[in-house]
């Protein structure tokens, strides 16, 4: 079966609750409503995403054999993410994420990796990648993501990298054996600070051309920013686009829904301001929704793109 996109990361399963503050010490905060449970995970809120946008997607990743993972395969699955390559852990139990969410929409998270991780380079069926047509990798142990973005670039494939807070701050000299065959890499302001290791007040265009110059002047860099611009370079353009402003409710996986907005266009051959639109769109609307995997249909998205078009919101940056 050939895949439009495949990605490869951790597959949690998320415990959600809302409250008006986050507790302070010692102190108790009440949750809205009921706990709420679902699918998580940076690469599986994309791939779901991406399939609700109208590519065919597959994930790999590991979940435990236990309840919890049995509940993510069956969301995944009934999201319409191909699954052949999901595997399963008979030690470890399936990583849990606890996310606590404020009245603004803001996330904490207390995390279990468990069995996400680490997927060993000998567990990656090379079969499964070449038959896709772009493999995007998100936070994961660096053998894994050079083992995949190997046999991805030398199946003439694109690849895409989100590497999260945590796999930022190793720097991009310890992730450059995966970074090295990377063609569109995502991360927020802080990671891209990070991944640099420069001072939180380093002005981001400057940032913007460090990154270019320690990782490689061919490769397309997304920088996202909340509810600041995002800025988007190529080797040949610079854009930068505004975000929407919608109703916030819960901001998790609005990052792995940009990402999936911005390449479901990049594979359709758009133009960088375009990805990056789609991506903007599809964050927004999932911003106004609970859960990771809330993200829009291909449809919602064209038509919220229609509702709230303006030339205003797209910037032309100097090269």
């Amino acid at each position: 079966m050939t895949l439009d996109i495949v990605g490869i990361g951790h597959l949690l399963y998320d415990i959600r609750c809302y409250v008006n503050d986050f507790p302070l010490p010692d102190k108790l905060a009440v949750i809205m409503g009921h706990l709420k449970f679902s699918a998580g995970g940076s690469a599986a809120n994309s791939t779901v995403t991406a399939s609700k946008l109208g590519l065919t997607s597959g994930i790999i990743g590991k979940v435990g054999f236990d309840e919890y993972g049995w509940s993510v395969i069956q969301s995944l699955r009934k999201q319409k993410v191909n699954l052949d390559h999901a595997l399963v852990d008979f030690q470890n139990p399936t990583g849990v994420s606890l996310i606590t969410v404020n009245r603004k929409g803001i996330p904490q998270f207390v995390q279990m990796i468990g069995a996400s991780e680490p997927i060993c380079p000998e567990e990656i069926r090379q079969g499964y990648i070449e038959n896709a047509r772009h493999l995007h990798m998100t936070g994961l142990n660096l053998e894994a993501l050079v083992k995949v973005a190997e046999i991805a670039k030398n199946s003439n494939l694109t690849v895409s990298f989100d590497p999260g807070r945590k796999k930022s701050e190793l720097g991009y000299k310890t992730l450059m054996p995966a970074l090295k065959n990377v063609d569109v890499l995502f991360v927020n302001r802080k990671e891209a600070r990070a991944l640099l290791a420069v001072d939180a007040e380093e002005p981001i265009m400057n940032v913007m051309e460090k990154l270019r110059n320690k990782i490689g002047k061919d490769k397309t860099y997304i920088i996202k920013g909340g509810k600041e611009d995002v800025l988007a370079y190529s080797s040949t353009t610079k854009v930068s686009v505004s975000t929407f402003k919608v109703k916030v409710i819960d901001t998790v996986g609005a990052g792995d829904a940009f990402n999936a907005g911005f390449l479901t266009a990049f594979l359709e051959g758009k133009s960088l301001q375009d990805a990056v639109t789609y991506g903007v769109g599809c964050s927004a609307i999932k911003c106004t929704r609970e859960g990771a995997q809330s993200s829009p249909s291909r449809l919602e998205l064209e038509k919220f793109l229609e509702e709230n078009k303006s030339g205003e919101r797209i910037g032309k940056l100097s090269l």
